[in-house]
């Protein structure tokens, strides 16, 4: 069997209950077209998957942050989703995930220094000395229906060709229109901030600290960044704006109209 019959299409996997649709459907499909013609297809995954893939490729890898470990959380397709991107092989290339949390009388810096948005039972499933402090002052006003968006990992020869720009998209636009989130938000290492990752990614707000000690990916300084639904769908307005010519030519490499 053919990878692309054994996987199916992303978007031929998902029913979005909220919108815009003008705007949520074209963007999720303009990306998945996209990474089409650069030889990567996409579909849904478990979680238990998403984390074998992490496992795999630890040497390029962190380990996977406890927000998206089936170990540590009850998760679901009410409140998350692990998307794999797969080349002409069959072999993952690209990983990307979100997670709802329903936050209406709590926050994201509550939560996070708590270690509940980690854990199911922090007390007995935190490492040793773990702890995590949250600095940034628009964490603690990020509550209501949050979607943390990450697990953003892609092979090294598949970076520098656009996923970074897609995927972190896709994935801001899927969390909308199933769970008509107010905000997404995620937390991005230094480096990566250094490297010039956001603002590509499309968020529109980034502020200083999370900070990590002990966790399961190490001692790491977080930027907090963030976007609002209303800030989220005019920078996917925006893209889909930009993207209409390179849309066209990725449907054409796919064989579309």
């Amino acid at each position: 069997m053919r990878p692309e019959q054994k996987h199916p299409t992303l978007f031929s996997q998902i029913t979005l209950r909220y919108g815009p649709a003008g705007v949520l459907g074209p963007m999720i499909l303009g990306a998945e077209q996209l990474a089409l013609a650069k030889g990567v297809r996409l579909a849904l995954a478990t979680g238990r998957e998403l984390s074998d893939v992490n496992e795999a490729n630890r040497a390029t890898w962190l380990p996977l942050i406890s927000v998206f470990d089936v170990r540590f959380n009850d998760l679901n397709s009410a409140n998350a989703f692990f998307i794999l991107g797969r080349d002409a092989l069959g072999d993952v290339v690209a990983c990307q995930a979100g997670r709802l949390y329903e936050w209406d009388h709590t926050n994201f810096k509550d939560e996070c220094e708590g270690l509940t948005m980690f854990y199911r039972d922090p007390d007995t499933m935190k490492l040793p000395g773990e702890e995590w402090t949250v600095t940034a002052l628009a964490a603690k006003g990020t509550s209501g229906r949050v979607a943390f968006s990450g697990a953003a990992w892609y092979r090294r020869d598949y970076r520098g060709v656009g996923l970074v720009e897609w995927l972190p998209r896709l994935s801001r636009a899927l969390a909308k229109g199933l769970w008509d989130t107010d905000v997404t938000v995620t937390v991005m290492a230094e480096n990566n901030v250094k490297k010039g990752v956001y603002p590509r990614n499309g968020y529109r707000n980034a502020e200083w600290a999370v900070e990590a000690i002990n966790g399961r990916m190490g001692t790491l300084r977080y930027a907090f960044l963030w976007s609002k639904s209303a800030e989220m769908i005019e920078d996917l307005q925006e893209f889909l704006g930009h993207l209409a010519p390179e849309r066209d030519a990725a449907l054409r490499a796919v064989g579309g109209e």
